[in-house]
């Protein structure tokens, strides 16, 4: 029995292809612009319940268009906890952003001779 690698995947689909439901090609169309979603990305998402609907018939997994639109949808607009979790990464991101902006300030001035 011959095994099919990922690679041979990818070059069988074009990126984005629609009709490809496999989570390799879920992870095409939901990649950014530096590629497809990680396999780490993924299956983080799915531990948390955050991934979207699989259906599984024997070794074949499938995400159906449908699926595919309710998780975006979730992924647009969370609620509750889903939302908290959302709004404290943003929180987080934007203090990062802050700190980095301040340290910069700080090597400028360093490397003027500045206090």
């Amino acid at each position: 029995m011959t095994t099919i690698k990922e690679a041979d995947i990818r070059a069988a689909w074009v990126p984005g292809n629609p009709n490809d439901r496999s989570i390799l090609g879920f992870r095409i169309r939901n990649g950014s612009s530096r590629g497809p979603m990680s396999k780490q990305r993924y299956n983080s998402l799915k531990k948390k319940k955050r991934g979207p609907r699989e259906i599984r018939d024997g070794n074949t997994i499938i995400i159906t268009p449908e699926a595919e639109e309710e998780w975006k949808r979730a992924r647009a607009s969370p609620k509750g906890a889903e939302a908290r979790l959302v709004a404290r990464e943003d929180r987080a991101r934007r203090q990062r952003a802050k700190d980095a902006a301040l340290e910069g300030v700080k090597a400028r001035k360093q490397k003027k001779g500045g206090k």
